[in-house]
């Protein structure tokens, strides 16, 4: 008997902390073995170069330049130096697709570019908050009442009709 103790005493078990650790992986499960040393750094290579080709492939809007770009024209909105901005803004991406973007053009000089953001604004209107429209409700009753331009003016009540 005592024999058989000193065998037993004489192979490796597990300690307790990896005995947990086994209860708490799941067995129905594969695990792949991590990659170390130059595989390793292959597939960070590997990553990034895919990053950078779907950066390619999304639009300019999609890109963090455009966020930050946004945010920038929003901190200007009211200031004098808002209209340059807007029209960099223009040239580099074109109106913007989104809700918050759009409702900054409500604040520029063409009449063209004001009737577009309108357009879009009506079209998406849909989707959006309560809140965002009961503030797109009051940026077109302005609109309506006191916009230089009488497109924009007509253009404004007909939409605000509709909402």
């Amino acid at each position: 008997m005592t024999a058989q103790r000193n065998d037993d005493n004489d192979r490796e078990r597990p300690s307790w902390r990896e005995i947990d650790r086994l209860r708490d992986q799941s067995r129905h499960q594969r695990t792949e073995p991590k990659p170390f040393g130059p595989q390793k750094q292959q597939e960070k290579i590997r990553q990034e170069a895919l990053k950078q080709a779907e950066a390619l492939f999304v639009g300019k809007q999609q890109r963090p330049e455009y966020k930050k770009a946004l945010a920038a024209l929003d901190d200007q909105r009211a200031t004098p130096q808002f209209l340059p901005a807007a029209d960099k803004f223009l040239e580099v991406y074109g109106l913007p697709e989104d809700w918050r973007g759009l409702m900054l053009y409500l604040d520029y000089s063409d009449p063209a570019v004001v009737g577009e953001a309108i357009t879009r604004l009506h079209q998406l209107a849909p989707s959006q908050s309560m809140t965002e429209l009961q503030g797109l409700k009051g940026k077109l009753r302005t609109l309506s009442l006191i916009s230089r331009f009488l497109e924009v003016k007509e253009q404004a009540a007909l939409i605000l009709a509709e909402l």
